[in-house]
């Protein structure tokens, strides 16, 4: 009998244990299962992290001098690369390092620009100012935080019949560009003697490794007389020394002159319209000043406008230009450079006008500002902005691709249209064909010299 009971037991002990594996393996293909799937949550919010971290801000570091000091190793690591300044680690240091100072640069002001349909004049300055144009000389060897600039390849100045500057931004290598620029619109005949237009083109300096270009440099400039170059390295991020540094030459070369136009090397300038209207002016009284001329009409012409002595920043503006936060962007600013989230309305590089006060006030702002390296933000932007100067559209005087095609296809009439600039990118091929537009429609023939050469294509 106590056979059977224990074998009872067993059994029954047997059977529980069979359901207990049973059930643990029910339990444990039921787990199995779920481990997919939780595997895939996690490896979705790694993802998830990762993504966020890419395109959003970083916060800014603390400033501790232990990072300045690493930062400043870190600058000069990287002294051999094409867009680093070795000898100045003085550039390192963000516009953020004294907020105070810089309270009203980083917001959003629409008053600061104007937008009509039609070009405007700038409105009458206020009576106080957030920036106070200092009377003492700046050291000619300064350039923002470079204190032993100077020029590699310089030209004299400006006649006193010079009335407009045209400063061309380009590259060391870019010199078809140049060539293409002196064969068509800035060519001798535009250019000559008696002519109230000057062309210069200004560049930095080439990699000490590349003397060879160095040499071909100068010796085109033998040739042509017209280029300025300084002793910083021509790269990406030095785009601000060569701002300023035309900023600097116009002041010291060409204040006495009404405009300074500043443009890119891809970019078609109708010297011809702007020479006729020049001349025009040469031919009639001095404009009032703003402040004599209350009733200003606010759809001036390109005429009216360029008669305008002061307070011109003449373009067309980008507003409300998000910062680029992205490791992927080529134009992504760290929150340590720049810590707001918007730029201020600033004028894209490829065709800014100035008049002399406005050259002025922004080159003297920014040889006392820290060094940021987006220079049409930093100059046209945070510092137009910092000295209370407006900009003026320039939108209607842009001729842009589409229109630059159907003119050229025949559909319309270069004499019926009032435009200064081309759009930023314009290719060789429709650079000639836009200057021998002109040619062939007599655009070119306002008291030009007898002795156009066959340079600019004129006959």
């Amino acid at each position: 009998m106590a056979a059977v009971v224990n074998r009872a037991t067993s059994n029954n002990n047997s059977n529980s244990s069979s359901n207990s594996n049973n059930n643990g393996s029910r339990s444990s293909s039921s787990s199995s299962s779920n481990m997919p799937k939780r595997y895939l949550g996690i490896l979705f919010f790694c993802c998830f992290l990762f993504i966020w971290r890419t395109i959003t801000d970083e916060p800014p570091p603390a400033a501790t001098a232990t990072s300045t000091s690493q930062q400043q190793q870190q600058s000069s690591a990287n002294g051999s690369k094409p867009n680093q300044i070795i000898h100045d680690p003085s550039r390192t240091q963000p516009l953020s390092s004294n907020l105070s100072s810089y309270s009203n640069y980083y917001y959003y002001s629409p008053s600061l620009v104007s937008v009509d349909n039609a070009a405007t004049p700038a409105p009458m300055a206020t009576a106080a100012t957030s920036f106070q144009p200092s009377h003492q000389p700046l050291d000619a060897s300064q350039l923002i935080d470079l204190h032993h600039f100077g020029y590699l390849m310089e030209q004299p100045a400006c006649e006193s019949h010079i009335l407009a500057l045209i400063l061309v931004h380009t590259a060391p290598r870019n010199a078809e560009k140049r060539l293409l620029i002196r064969q068509t619109w800035g060519g001798s005949g535009l250019t000559a003697a008696s002519s109230p237009l000057r062309v210069v083109f200004l560049l930095g300096a080439v990699p000490q490794a590349e003397p060879q270009l160095q040499h071909t440099l100068e010796q085109e400039n033998a040739r042509f007389g017209d280029m300025v170059q300084g002793n910083f390295q021509d790269a990406y991020r030095n785009m601000t020394y060569k701002h300023v540094m035309a900023l600097k030459w116009f002041n010291s070369h060409c204040s006495h002159a009404q405009l300074l136009i500043k443009v890119d090397d891809d970019v078609y300038v109708n010297t011809p319209q702007l020479h006729k209207l020049l001349r025009e002016q040469q031919q009639q009284p001095a404009p009032l000043h703003p402040q004599q001329q209350p009733n200003l009409n606010r759809t001036l012409s390109l005429r009216s406008l360029l008669q305008q002595p002061h307070e011109l920043l003449f373009c067309k503006p980008v507003l409300k230009s998000r910062v680029k936060r992205s490791y992927r962007s080529k134009w992504r600013v760290s929150f340590r450079e720049y810590p707001a989230h918007y730029y201020p309305p600033y004028c894209p590089g490829f065709a800014i006008v100035y008049s002399p006060d406005v050259v002025q006030r922004l080159y003297q702002a920014a040889q006392r500002s820290n060094y940021f390296w987006v220079d049409d933000v930093h100059i046209t932007g945070v510092l137009a902005q910092r000295t209370n100067t407006t900009i003026t559209t320039l939108q209607p005087y842009v001729l842009y691709e589409t229109d630059c095609e159907r003119l050229l296809s025949g559909e319309g009439d270069l004499r019926q249209l009032e435009f200064l600039f081309t759009w930023h990118s314009i290719s060789p091929e429709q650079v000639n064909s836009l200057w021998q537009l002109h040619v062939a429609q007599n655009y070119t023939n306002m008291q030009l010299d007898a002795d156009v050469g066959p340079e600019t294509g004129l006959s």
